[in-house]
């Protein structure tokens, strides 16, 4: 009877390991390099949404008014967003349009881009736009994101996520394992599953919609992890978010935990499960969605964050070993030798997907010595689930660093 329990936990595991070793084989075997037009011929507004960011909003704006692209292709543009402080002043000086926002209700990022986006439709500058890039108030754009933008939005792509990493890799364990967790979540998970034929999810940051993309799905997003809320309404219209690999956005992430980042993962974590669970049934019963894409979406809805996976696969391995060594005959019965095979693709799938940013993004092979603080890592995070669900939007502390 226990052995039929442990088959069956296992054939539940199958599909999220499955997912794990084929995003990561079609990340790794698949062409990183995007190739640009010669002469850009798209016109982009980069949106920088920002709440009292007068710290770090100066160093943005420098960064995005220096790509490498015609200057007048392209704007930037500082939504002051219910500010305290001289973000407003501070990116004008540096050469950005400024918009100011003042609504104490309607708070989160989510509600400053449907403002500016109607503003923008209202004046008819909208219409004299082929896409909006939204890049947050504490990031550095690599210098050719624009041009890899306008290399996809002109093979037909309506939206795109860029590889969204850390700015400040070394500044501690934290965010070393930071770097490592985004090169997963934020880059091969996102270029597997594009490569698959599938959806990148959005990330907030390093985000590219098309005028016309906006104009079949309006942005009508407000909650605690808008952009992952954004993505399913794209997806579930019958669209596709492609994945940029080669450039970047980089945000500088917090050196240590203490309260603020333990808000800043909360709000990802709670926002996140209530999305997940509020969508299975509507992208179960999606009919602009084919068989496999409602499957791999269900199983990307599904799949628990990856502290709480890789936890729940070690203690699957240990049931498994133990069945197969109180069997009478382990190596001559076919459940034992079927519950071995599950565990050699467990070490397989999560071993593939744990090596697979060295190879895709090549992170620095001393990055492995940094998996030495998972545990430590972990529980940290369960001590901030621990704290409850926060009831409203916090601006995310920056780190001082910066």
């Amino acid at each position: 009877m226990v052995a039929i329990l442990v088959v069956g936990l296992n054939l539940i595991a199958l599909p999220f390991l499955a997912m794990l070793l084929l995003t990561a084989l079609a990340a790794v075997f698949s062409p990183r390099r995007t190739v640009t037009p010669e002469v850009p011929t798209s016109k982009f507004l980069i949106v920088i949404p920002a709440h009292d960011e007068a710290v770090g909003i100066a160093q943005t704006v420098q960064s995005c008014r220096a790509q490498e692209y015609p200057a007048d292709q392209f704007q930037v543009l500082v939504i002051a967003d219910n500010c305290t402080d001289d973000t407003a002043g501070i990116a004008a000086r540096e050469g950005a349009e400024v918009v100011v926002r003042h609504d104490p209700v309607k708070k989160t990022k989510g509600y400053a881009l449907e403002y500016l986006i109607e503003r923008l439709q209202e004046s008819g500058r909208f219409d004299r736009l082929d896409a909006i890039v939204i890049v947050d108030a504490d990031t550095i754009t690599s210098p050719d994101l624009l041009r890899k933008f306008d290399a996809l939005v002109r093979e037909g792509h309506d939206w795109i996520q860029c590889y969204y990493t850390v700015a400040n890799p070394d500044a501690s364990w934290r965010t070393r394992l930071m770097t490592f967790a985004f090169s997963l979540v934020n880059g091969v998970g996102p270029l597997g599953l594009y490569r698959l034929g599938l959806s990148s999810p959005l990330n907030g940051n390093g985000m590219c919609f098309t005028t016309r993309g906006l104009r079949r799905v309006p942005w009508k997003s407000y909650g605690l992890v808008e952009d992952y809320e954004f993505s399913w309404v794209v997806r579930t219209a019958g669209e596709r978010i492609a994945f940029l690999p080669d450039a970047t956005v980089k945000a500088t992430m917090l050196e240590g935990g203490g309260e603020a980042a333990a808000n800043q993962r909360r709000r990802w974590e709670f926002g996140r499960k209530e999305v997940k669970k509020r969508l299975f049934g509507p992208v179960l019963r999606c009919n602009r969605m084919n068989l496999f894409e409602r499957f791999a979406s269900a199983v990307e809805l599904k799949t628990p964050p990856m502290m709480k996976l890789l936890g729940l696969f070690v203690i699957l391995a240990i049931l498994n070993l133990a069945v197969v060594f109180l069997h009478p005959e382990p190596f001559s019965s076919p459940v034992p030798l079927a519950l071995l095979g599950s565990s050699l693709l467990m070490i397989v799938a999560v071993g593939g997907y744990a090596l697979s940013p060295f190879l895709v993004f090549g992170l620095p092979a001393s990055y492995l010595l940094t998996l030495a603080y998972v545990p430590v890592y972990a529980l940290w995070k369960i001590s901030v689930r621990l704290g409850g669900k926060p009831t409203q939007w916090v601006r995310t502390a920056r780190s001082t660093g910066r």
